[in-house]
């Protein structure tokens, strides 16, 4: 099995569980034992800091990714790479401290002064930013190390399972929330320690600096990927954690709870396509590489055509069951189940997209991705700047759904007029009709007296109503030769 064959199933496993303890730790655990207002204020500075740490990186990322091979010898230490990695870490930081400083005395106006926490864990933000910045480097230069799992294992995996560890501990009342907030905080900060530590034991770390060997040429190059990288990571991060920040700022710390809890569910939706664009990204690499326009326009196709059936299957499962969902959290989240509605939406758009970025990103029009996700980015900003005081965290779901379908339609119809890349057909009608089908036949049943039997109850004749109509109207044909083998075997 080949070294991206097989990171990339062991990167997919470490994802899925981690997205799974994402679940309980955020969906179950929260709103049993923790108020609103802290999880809010938990959620409210992980969203700060990774928009901090983001811009403080310096666009870094993109050089790491894009120029390494020009550095890369292991007898040289890699001609100083880890030195300069360093320093732009380090002056990213002084940058992000500057401003920390110069934005204290406005929290009290921004945080709601209603709220029940205190100012004094804005300090948390210090590490946080600091452990994050050299987090999104060393992961970055890991990668560049034939190593794609080792960072998604540490933050997803273990923070999440010390999160976890805390959680109870908390609802046995060994601890108490100052506790907790506290091995939360270092438990985040942890993978950034734990990805230097194997980076020295496989003696891949070296401070030795080598300027000589940054030529003019390579200065200029690097200069213009980093300043492309942080228009491109920066955007990416405003458009999916903005909505947090404004929601602390406009509304509470409480509302920012109840919209992080709800998301959650709606989030769900888009999992599957995170290894599918993983897995794509090389073969669109390689495919514009040879200029093969042919096997990029079927790729694009079929990926689009599939995540949106999984999407809609999920979609489907999750709200003809919303209100088994408000069932597993506490009262107060009953205010966000149009925030599932709106969220979940926004993220069968996403899927319905398939990989349109992934192939922007690999084209010769690169750039382009970057100026949809700024205009992305400006788009959330201002619909929740106008929705939010309208309509609550409800408008803030609506937003993202609203900008969602702006920036996958701009991405759509570049590559149509580019490119000529039609990927929609009338099978992705069919795939409504599906979806609508299934889910009114399942609406329809009767409630059942447990709500973990209505969800199985429910789920099994959506699932099997929406496969049953997917292979009787032949909409995909990898799926029904799938089927297939199965009833030959």
């Amino acid at each position: 099995m080949g070294i991206i064959r097989k990171q990339t199933i062991i990167g997919s496993l470490f994802s899925y569980s981690g997205a799974l303890l994402g679940l309980v730790n955020t969906a179950l655990l929260f709103p049993r034992l923790l108020s609103t207002d802290e999880v809010g204020l938990l959620t409210w500075l992980i969203a700060a800091t990774m928009m901090t740490a983001q811009f403080s990186s310096l666009g870094f990322g993109a050089v790491i990714s894009r120029l390494f091979p020009y550095f890369r010898n292991n007898e040289n230490q890699h001609n100083g790479f880890m030195f300069i990695l360093f320093c732009v870490g380090l002056l990213g930081f002084v940058l992000a401290l500057v401003a920390y400083f110069a934005l204290t005395p406005f929290a009290p106006a921004y945080f709601d002064t209603d709220s029940s926490l205190n100012l004094d864990y804005l300090f948390y933000l210090i590490p946080l930013i600091f452990f994050s910045i050299f987090f999104n480097l060393l992961d970055g230069f890991n990668r560049v190390m034939y190593d794609a799992i080792s960072g998604t294992f540490f933050r997803d995996i273990v923070f999440r399972l010390i999160v976890l560890a805390s959680l109870l501990l908390l609802g046995q009342e060994i601890i108490d929330f100052n506790q907790l907030i506290f091995i939360y905080i270092s438990a985040y900060c942890l993978p950034a320690v734990l990805l230097f530590a194997v980076l020295i034991i496989r003696k891949q770390v070296s401070l030795k600096p080598n300027l000589k060997f940054i030529k003019p040429d390579l200065k200029r190059i690097m200069i213009n990927t980093s300043l492309f990288g942080l228009l491109n990571n920066f955007g990416d991060k405003i458009a999916a954690q903005i909505d947090k920040i404004m929601i602390v700022g406009m509304l509470s710390l409480g509302a920012n709870g109840i919209f992080t809890v709800m998301s959650y569910f709606g989030v769900l939706v888009s999992m599957p396509s995170r290894t599918l664009n993983k897995i794509s990204s090389t073969i669109i690499a390689e495919a514009w590489k040879k200029k093969d326009l042919k096997t990029i326009s079927k790729t694009y196709a079929q990926s689009g055509l599939h995540q949106f059936m999984v999407a809609c299957l999920l979609f489907v499962g999750l709200w003809v069951n919303i209100d088994n969902v408000l069932q597993i959290v506490t009262p107060e989240y009953i205010e966000g189940k149009y925030v599932v509605f709106f969220i979940g939406l926004s993220n069968v758009v996403l899927m319905l997209s398939g990989i349109s970025g992934v192939v922007i990103q690999n084209s010769p029009a690169y750039r382009k991705q970057s100026l949809f996700l700024i205009i992305y980015a400006g788009l959330i900003v201002v619909s929740n700047a106008i929705m939010i005081p309208i309509w609550g965290i409800i408008g803030a779901a609506a937003a993202s759904f609203a900008a969602s379908v702006c920036f996958n339609l701009m991405k759509y119809l570049f590559l149509l007029k580019r490119y000529q890349f039609q990927p929609f057909n009338y099978r992705y009608l069919l795939v409504v009709v599906c979806a609508v089908l299934s889910y009114y036949t399942a609406y329809l049943l009767p409630k059942q007296d447990s709500f973990i039997i209505d969800i199985i109850v429910r789920g099994a004749i959506v699932s099997f109503i929406y496969i049953a109509l997917s292979l009787g109207f032949r909409i995909s044909k990898d799926l029904n030769q799938f089927a297939m083998k199965l009833i030959k075997r």
